[in-house]
């Protein structure tokens, strides 16, 4: 199972952890967990290559970790449609598959 936190703050998410293997089918085959990859991937670079945040990302095996937490509220808006974005791409892969993926929001102070 995927488990994708996102934490927000007042309107903006600021951070966002994904952790787990889908395990739906044999390994390289996965689409679950290359769907995931991708959009969360495209995401991250989106933010720390094109709007240059000087994000927090942490990458291992089954696990990616992006926080914008110490970074100014301009940082922070400017990735604004990236992070709405990435959270909306992983909500319709867990729409369609569900049993193998959770997204959940979180608020922090």
């Amino acid at each position: 199972m995927i488990k994708v936190v996102f934490k927000k703050r007042h309107n903006d998410i600021v951070s966002f952890t994904i952790d787990g293997h889908a395990d739906s089918v044999d390994e390289g085959y996965d689409l679950v967990c290359s769907a995931v990859s991708a959009i969360s991937l495209t995401i991250a670079n989106g933010i720390t290559e094109v709007v240059k945040a000087k994000a927090y990302v942490e990458v291992k095996d089954g696990f990616l970790s992006l926080s914008l937490e110490n970074e100014s509220f301009e940082v922070i808006h400017k990735c604004r449609v990236l992070m709405e974005t990435m959270l909306l791409g992983l909500k319709n892969v867990e729409n369609s598959y569900g049993e193998y993926i959770k997204v959940k929001m979180e608020e922090v102070e």
